[in-house]
């Protein structure tokens, strides 16, 4: 006698079981994915602040290594002196530090030629300043090319040849009015800039001795 088939199946337990445990795998791999997605970005971000940063402190080293004691006349007719550091700024278009310098080696045109060289933080972007000679005309305004972005801090110390730091540059004290036609220059230069939430980075320039032209 045969004995009566009985057709096996899933019951609505087991069902709901393995959509729970699929449900639970599926939140688990996106939630790895998501993860590995964001890191990529986070560490694509650093790549890139990080690149920006290292270009910014090749070109302001090689700036400020071509210092040269050189006054200037600005675009509205006064001399400055061949090197300027303010610790405040009167508005967003002025720069932090203003200065001359010699032409790039080995470059031919423009470029070889002297230059008046500045930087601003203007509303969280590093500008970097380009004026046409050391003598500017009248009105005329510098070329602006942004160096760094997300930037919250952009100061400078300078330290004199006496070995005394200061904010400022010309030197000023209660005894003394700067000559704004000086040529003078300090021993270095301290750069503390701070880019987004990332700690401030602290770089220290020394100037070459150069003798007044």
């Amino acid at each position: 006698m045969r004995r009566p088939y009985r057709q096996s199946a899933f019951t609505l337990v087991e069902v709901m079981v393995a959509l729970l445990v699929f449900a639970v795998l599926t939140v688990i791999g996106y939630r790895t994915l998501s993860s590995m997605f964001d890191t990529r970005e986070r560490l694509a971000l650093q790549s890139g602040t990080l690149r920006d940063q290292a270009l910014f402190f090749t070109r302001i080293e090689s700036d400020l290594g071509a210092v040269l004691p050189r006054a200037a006349r600005n675009a509205d007719g006064v001399s400055e002196p061949a090197l300027k550091v303010l610790s405040a700024v009167s508005s967003a278009i002025d720069p932090v530090i203003v200065f001359s310098r010699t032409g790039f080696a080995g470059s031919t045109g423009a470029s070889a030629a002297t230059q008046r060289i500045g930087y601003r933080l203007n509303e969280g972007k590093l500008e970097l300043l380009i004026w046409d000679g050391i003598d500017v005309a009248p009105r005329a305004l510098p070329a602006a090319y942004t160096a760094l972005k997300n930037v919250r801090e952009f100061r400078w110390r300078v330290l004199d040849t006496r070995g005394n730091w200061r904010a400022d540059w010309p030197a000023r004290d209660d005894s003394s009015t700067p000559s704004f036609a000086s040529t003078a220059l300090p021993a270095a230069l301290e750069l503390t800039l701070t880019q987004g939430d990332t700690p401030p980075i602290v770089r220290l320039f020394a100037l070459r001795e150069v003798s007044g032209g």
